[in-house]
């Protein structure tokens, strides 16, 4: 076998394990808020949702660690603990499985059947009953689903694009701001909206744990120094994050084109007096462009793709969960963490989109700060005292933005006026939710210094 095809295979391989429901209904919810403002926002949601997996999947080949916890023990143990549960949990039972259910049943449960209590019910024992049993009895069906999914899934897409172009649903629409807060704020400044929106894929958070997966198959096809498998990693890599950022584009672009399905109330685009995701936005454009058997078509793909997304997810975080707590066994992890994914499918898609927020405020920023010290560390040995320093003050900031995205979501709690001003007028970016890139730099600025100062 030629190194061309190893790239191609493991990209794909790759490619399959990021491809989940965050990565068609982002760029479709983004496309039909940001209109012809689709180049910035699509550009802004291409770092965070191409780029970042891309260097995070780098940097772990790089670190030659062999989990996640390995990654971020420079800074503790303790901390790579916390910090390992709280990724394992969010790419797990509290959002990335419980959206997958809402995903595949927003696009072809809800348009056909309603949203009645009785049919989420049904459909929830349908589709978690089957991932728990997958998870807990792996077997040749998952295998050929994945195998052939993937395919499936990128040709019915292909389809729409196609036909996207030649029949578009109306003209690329106007701009509009989804909601006040800075992450959907489409019209005013869609390039960070779009930077944020990014983080809802969760690939950036999932890459450090997918990475272990690539460094394995590519000792599997005979890579035996770190300098091979970085290589074929990063070759590899690319391969994935092609073939994402081409959906992401064209997928946004149908989003884009489809304002004139969906009626526009209140500053929000609606469907059946409610207000839209990107489920909407795909399943409606599947039936202007394929009529009835296209959206059944585009609901069984999508179906089987959040299913094989979720067996895999289940299956993670209860063997991880097994390593640290033994005494459960997998099975039993599995069966909770199925509970727990379930209970919160219930909130529906949109309220999972919104919850997910603080979180990624909080993960982003650390996991973005790790895979850049990770990939520069011989510019400064691989010091411990970098990365804490460097870690400590980007959390900084970090907790702000979530505790203030919490605060306004819920009303609870207030910030006091002084931290709020200080953060959002004061801190570089702070007032876009951005301010830990002035701190995480500050932080490294002031070790690299300390370093320095001590190695002379």
């Amino acid at each position: 076998m030629t190194q061309k095809n190893v790239y191609v295979i493991i990209g794909f391989m790759l490619f399959a394990l990021f491809f989940g429901a965050g990565n068609l209904i982002y760029p479709a919810f983004l496309g039909i808020y940001s209109g012809s403002h689709l180049f910035w926002a699509i550009l802004g949601f291409c770092l965070t949702g191409v780029t970042l997996p891309l260097l995070g999947v780098v940097a772990v080949a790089y670190s030659g660690a062999t989990d996640v916890e390995m990654v971020n023990r420079p800074i503790s143990k303790w901390y790579a603990l916390l910090f390992s549960v709280a990724l394992y949990l969010s790419i797990g039972p509290f959002f990335a499985i419980p959206r997958t259910g809402a995903t595949s049943y927003s696009i072809g449960i809800e348009p056909i059947f309603g949203n009645s209590p009785a049919v989420k019910v049904i459909y929830a024992i349908i589709f978690f009953g089957l991932s728990y049993l997958l998870a807990i009895k792996p077997n040749k069906i998952a295998d050929a689903i994945g195998r052939f999914l993937t395919p499936a899934l990128l040709l019915v897409i292909t389809i729409l694009v196609i036909a996207s172009f030649i029949h578009p649903a109306g003209h690329i629409g106007q701009p509009h701001n989804a909601a006040s807060d800075i992450s959907n704020a489409f019209k005013d400044y869609p390039f960070v909206a779009g930077l944020i929106q990014g983080y809802g894929t969760m690939d950036a958070l999932a890459s450090l744990a997918f990475a272990i997966l690539v460094i394995n198959a590519a000792k599997e096809f005979g890579a035996t120094s770190k300098a091979q498998i970085a290589t074929i990693t990063l070759k590899s890599g690319l391969v994935a994050i092609t073939l994402l950022a081409l959906i992401y584009i064209f997928v946004g672009r149908i989003g884009a084109t489809s304002q004139s399905l969906f009626d526009f109330s209140k500053g929000n685009f609606t469907f059946q007096n409610s207000a839209i995701d990107g489920g909407h936005v795909l399943s409606q454009a599947a039936f202007f462009y394929l009529g009835n058997i296209g959206r059944a078509v585009l609901a069984l793909a999508i179906f089987l793709a959040c299913l094989t997304t979720a067996t895999g997810l289940i299956t993670a975080c209860a063997e991880y969960f097994h390593k640290l707590f033994p005494r459960l066994s997998h099975v039993t992890w599995a069966g909770i963490f199925t509970l727990i994914a379930t209970t919160f499918y219930f909130g529906g898609l949109s309220e999972l989109i919104k919850w997910s927020l603080p979180v990624l405020y909080l993960l982003y920023p650390l996991t973005v700060v790790i895979i850049a010290l990770v990939l520069g560390q011989k510019y400064f040995n691989g010091n411990p005292k970098v990365f804490q320093i460097t870690i400590g003050l980007t959390a900084i900031a970090a907790c702000y933005d979530a505790l203030s995205t919490l605060s306004k979501m819920t009303g609870l709690f207030r910030l006091p006026t002084a931290v709020v001003s200080f953060f959002t007028e004061i801190v570089p970016l702070g007032q876009f939710n951005l301010g830990w890139i002035s701190f995480a730099l500050l932080g490294f600025l002031l070790s690299f210094i300390i370093h320095k100062v001590k190695k002379g």
